[in-house]
């Protein structure tokens, strides 16, 4: 079970630490079609466009989708890790 827990922990945190890059990356000019970068937006574009396509556009140039999907995913994995240790 340690290691379950773990397990998701882990790709939790990948997740928060590749859109945290994404929104480093989205203030740095860069090619999106960058070998190096392309994975980044490749795992977390499924995540923040819906959200994007959701929110109301902000008019001040700001993407606040990274925000939301972070705050989202951490309710989501602390629903996970209730639920397995419910168990």
């Amino acid at each position: 079970m340690a290691t379950l827990i773990f397990l998701i922990n882990l790709f939790f945190f990948v997740i928060y630490v590749l859109i945290l890059i994404r929104v480093i990356l989205s203030y740095i000019p860069h090619s999106a079609f960058h070998p190096l970068i392309q994975p980044i937006y490749a795992l977390t574009e499924p995540i923040l466009s819906p959200i994007r396509q959701g929110l109301p556009p902000m008019r001040i140039g700001f993407d606040a989708s990274p925000i939301v999907a972070i705050i989202l995913l951490w309710f989501l994995q602390r629903i996970i890790l209730w639920i397995l240790i419910s168990f």
